[in-house]
């Protein structure tokens, strides 16, 4: 299995090419193509020059509602194209927004998870498959695709809020389109959790602060990870209901066979 590292930057933790993953027929995906990140807030001058000179960074493709781009906009890179492409309806409420200061999801937490150490993991499991079914969420992602047809040199990099889960999800459909192993999915998934310790830690102890609750600290900590059964719960309802991801992308984002096999030909070597 392939190697899973993070790009250097200075201002972000979650930034990584996705170049180099093994696919089928001994295949590879190109590097400096296909970039996954958090939100890119925290930018540095140098992190631009980095992505710009050593990726050849083109597009940046942003999974985040119009609240979540107002709070935290993309600072402006000169020479790349920003695109607005929001996976969840403006009005939807989410930990998506990974938002420790969010009134909503400290209710959420309070009211459902009580002693049950497990209805955050429910609760994580219950969204994954509204991100899978829902047909706003659908819609996005299909658009999501079709820019990464359109892309026409240079690298792509797209990104939600903390990069976990509409990026995750984005990013476990195209994987498997590509002809990556569930195995190395799932490991570039689960990275997550390495590469953003120390943010969660953080966000941990600033909720500790705010509320003198260290176990209701712990149980958010949940949602502000990853396990495997998040993404798990995808892969289980495309293998029930479609048999095959190129199956689900085709019926329900309309991602033709022609198109699937474009997406190699550009994106593999």
């Amino acid at each position: 299995m392939q190697d899973i590292v993070r790009i250097p930057l200075e201002g972000l933790h979650n930034t990584r090419d996705l170049g180099g993953y093994l696919a089928k027929g001994g295949k590879k995906i190109r590097p400096h193509a296909l970039i996954r990140s958090g939100e890119l807030f925290g930018l540095t001058e140098r992190d631009k020059e980095i992505l710009v000179q050593e990726y050849e960074l083109k597009t940046v493709i942003d999974f985040r509602t119009e609240a979540e781009r107002r709070e935290k906009p993309d600072p402006l890179i000169e020479g790349v194209t920003y695109i607005v492409n929001p996976i969840l309806e403006e009005t939807a409420i989410g930990i998506t927004r990974e938002k420790e200061t969010d009134s909503s999801v400290v209710h959420m937490v309070l009211s459902q998870m009580e002693d049950n150490r497990e209805a955050g993991v429910a609760y994580m499991e219950g969204l994954y498959a509204s991100l899978f079914s829902n047909d706003y969420c659908k819609k996005q992602y299909a658009a999501f695709f079709n820019r990464l047809l359109e892309q026409k040199n240079g690298a792509v990099l797209w990104h939600c809020t903390a990069g976990k889960d509409r990026a995750g999800i984005g990013t476990a459909l195209l994987l498997s389109v590509l002809g990556v192993s569930r195995e190395q999915i799932v490991a570039d998934y689960m990275k997550v959790n390495e590469f953003a310790a120390e943010n969660i830690r953080q966000t941990v102890q600033s909720l500790i602060r705010k509320t003198g609750d260290e176990a209701l600290a712990e149980k958010l900590r949940v949602l502000f990870s990853v396990r495997e059964s998040y993404i798990g719960t995808v892969f289980r309802l495309i293998d029930e209901g479609y048999g095959t991801v190129e199956r689900y992308l085709e019926e329900e984002m309309r991602l033709s066979p022609e198109a699937a096999a474009a997406l190699k030909n550009m994106y593999l070597e």
